[in-house]
């Protein structure tokens, strides 16, 4: 549920009953998210941490590492990337 910046405010005429409620703007974390959709897995533990260590090692994120996979094996499929 969103935010509203008129939240509790008096209450006051019936033109100021009527304007819309601003939300508040999103945190970084969620502002990133804008536009994406999640794709997930179940993993063995030991894969996770391989890969989180793989990672760390690249000066990498786990989300940047796996974009690159994904697109590695939609490439490997000749499969087009449609928007």
């Amino acid at each position: 549920m969103a935010r509203s910046t008129n939240a509790r405010k008096p209450a006051g005429t019936a033109a100021q009953a009527d304007e819309p409620m601003l939300p508040i703007e999103a945190p970084r974390r969620q502002r990133n998210r804008i536009g994406k959709k999640s794709i997930a897995g179940r993993f063995d533990p030991a894969v996770a941490r391989a890969f989180a260590i793989l990672a760390v090692k690249e000066d990498s994120t786990i989300e940047a590492m796996l974009t690159e996979a994904v697109l590695d094996l939609l490439q490997k499929y000749n499969q087009p990337i449609e928007k």
